[in-house]
């Protein structure tokens, strides 16, 4: 499926293919008169200012040689128009006759703009790479030849290619254009991997001191992501390597932005959470894991940390108090009738919320931190499409959370790939069987199989066959559900198919399951948070030694407890930086342009009745 981000890439390469010509090209222009005008030959560089037909009427009142230019005008204009069937055909006759070197120039640039245009990428980067004897000393023939170039690498994702020629590019470029040209080399240069960019640094780096020094920047970019501080400091030494680099002029606005950016460096931080009453236990875990964070940071003796109990106590007049008690920085509150009362009363005091609202105002001071489950159906959601899955399907309970989870996993799926996935619901763990069966299709063909039986005779021999295009099943279950619910997906399946992949989130990730059990989940994948997947092992085992009974959910707000406190240094930076990421216990975490602070999620599947990470590592190590 084409994706958006290809068909705007489309028109832009359009748009300023135009924009180049218009800003290189000579005009022509006819005064109305009432004697015949000898038709002129125009330069085939000339700026395409009529429709389509205007440059076509002229083919026919032309000589030859004069007619050749306006047939490569008219195919330029039917382009622009988005009639590209039309320029090839005229394309096709103009190739007819002997051509000077300008105008062979001409033709392979209009010819793959037109395959461009038709999505036909690999034959418009075929046609672009003609003879180097083919050359031509106008700058607008470049400009379109590198600026069509960098646009096929893009969509080919070929994006160290599309660098090199947006480079390329750059040289032919006015400097009203070198800060577009700019940011769609960084856009490109910052997805190439890093194991790439090291190779190309090395390649580039007395060969094209320019186009090193961009691979160098993406590189840093990557490999300080996590840590904000680094980064900043990495920046000012690329500053002095390379002082003369044409990215100074037009900086990446992103990196602008996170080495200007000074972090929050509070003295006193206020945290509103219940420490009483039946919420004690969540507001507790989350001050046990803030407390955490506190005594390990060695900036802690400069910072006072005052927790406000909102069992006891209004949360808006308790924020107040935090405000008149000097608070410069405030955390919480955790529920969401406390959080809408606070909203209102925040202003210059930044804030990190323990919750987030559906229609919570965006403000550069407020951000938004949730272990909400909605999260894990959208990062299941892209997990797949990652994976390559093209027609998932959900199983979920009939009941309040089953269906909000499997809402915001066809809503997320749908925005991905503009496709649809179908949802079965369950009402017990009694109907799971029936529903699975239903799911597969393989009730209608047992239905099919006894008819034939009633026709023929009893004695038949047939095989249920279950549907073949469902290719992933994200299942939304407790852990006791779901063995209830694998083996008869796996029972289930049509043994000729390929097997169908589980999803599933960490509610159906049990902590302390039997191998047996375990053995039940095979195949399963699902995803959690780095501290119960893949934590600091150290942090973890002090944690659990002085508080061994810690409950999974527990143990989730403790994670969280010990990020918002974490976070708080790094907010700036990750907010104005969209690829910074902070490695986090409860995900790697990085925050949107509303400022609600969102999580990757650690991933592992069940095999052989052990946890095995995933990891792009092709070693795999074992969860704790």
């Amino acid at each position: 499926m084409e994706s958006k981000h290809s068909y705007s890439r489309l028109i832009m390469f359009l748009s300023l293919s135009l924009l180049l010509s218009a800003c290189s090209s000579t005009t022509t222009s006819e005064k109305a008169t009432s004697k015949p005008q000898p038709i002129v030959a125009p330069d085939v560089l000339t700026q395409i200012d009529q429709p389509a037909q205007y440059y076509i009427d002229k083919i026919a009142l032309a000589n030859k040689p004069q007619a050749i230019s306006w047939q490569l005008l008219a195919a330029r204009a039917l382009i622009a128009e988005g009639h590209t069937q039309p320029a090839l055909d005229i394309l096709v006759s103009v190739e007819r006759n002997p051509l000077s070197t300008k105008q062979l120039f001409e033709v392979a640039l209009i010819k793959s703009e037109a395959y461009l245009l038709e999505k036909r990428y690999q034959q418009a980067a075929d046609t672009l790479a003609f003879s180097s004897t083919l050359d031509t000393s106008e700058q607008a023939h470049w400009q379109r030849f590198y600026l069509l170039n960098a646009t096929i690498a893009e969509l080919l994702n070929n994006n160290a290619k599309a660098v090199e020629y947006r480079v390329a590019l750059s040289d032919f470029l006015d400097s009203e254009l070198h800060s577009s040209n700019n940011n769609r080399l960084w856009e490109s240069v910052s997805v190439v991997p890093n194991s790439e960019l090291e190779l190309l640094i090395l390649r580039f780096k007395t060969e094209n001191p320019t186009l090193a020094g961009w691979y160098q920047l993406a590189a840093l970019a990557q490999q300080h992501r996590t840590d904000p501080k680094l980064l900043i400091e990495s920046l000012q030494i690329w500053k002095q390597d390379y002082p003369q680099h044409p990215a100074l002029s037009g900086f990446p606005i992103e990196l602008v932005k996170a080495m200007a950016t000074t972090p929050y460096t509070p003295s006193q931080i206020a945290v509103l959470a219940p420490l009483t009453g039946n919420r004690a236990v969540a507001g507790k875990a989350i001050r046990d894991g803030m407390l955490s964070a506190y005594y390990q940071d060695k900036r802690a003796e400069d910072i006072a940390l005052q927790f406000y109990d909102t069992a006891t106590t209004s949360a808006d007049t308790l924020y107040l108090q935090a405000i008149e008690d000097g608070a410069d920085f405030v955390i919480g509150p955790l529920l969401k009738s406390n959080l809408s009362k606070v909203l209102p009363l925040v202003k210059d005091v930044p804030l990190v919320s323990l919750n987030k609202l559906v229609d919570a105002p965006a403000a550069d001071n407020i951000y938004y931190f949730s272990l909400s489950s909605n999260d894990e159906a959208i990062a299941a959601a892209k997990k797949m499409q990652r994976d390559g899955i093209k027609q998932p399907l959900v199983l979920a309970p009939n009941n309040r959370t089953g269906n909000r989870l499997a809402a915001e996993f066809a809503q997320q799926w749908a925005l991905l790939t503009e496709g649809t996935s179908e949802t079965y619901k369950y009402k017990s763990r009694s109907d799971m069987q029936n529903t699975v069966t239903s799911l597969f299709s393989v009730t209608s063909s047992n239905q099919r199989i006894n008819l034939m039986k009633n026709l023929v005779g009893a004695d038949i021999k047939s095989t249920t066959r279950s549907r073949r295009d469902i290719d992933a099943i994200y299942i939304i279950a407790t852990p006791s559900e779901a063995m209830l619910a694998i083996p008869y997906i796996i029972t289930t399946q049509n043994p000729y198919a390929p097997q169908v992949a589980v999803y599933a989130s960490s509610r159906t990730h049990g902590n302390n399951l039997s191998k047996s059990q375990s053995r039940d989940l095979n195949g399963l994948i699902f995803s959690d948070m780095p501290w119960l997947l893949n934590p600091d092992r150290e942090l973890k085992q002090q944690t659990l030694a002085l508080w061994p009974n810690m409950s999974k959910i527990q143990q989730n707000l403790f994670a969280m407890g010990y990020d918002s406190f974490k976070l708080i240094p790094n907010l700036l930076q990750l907010r104005n930086f969209p690829n910074l990421r902070l490695a986090g216990q409860t995900g790697i975490l990085y925050i949107n342009d509303d400022g609600i602070i969102e999580r990757e999620f650690s991933w592992a599947k069940y095999r052989s009745g052990k946890i095995k990470l995933e990891e792009t590592d092709p070693e795999t190590k074992s969860a704790p």
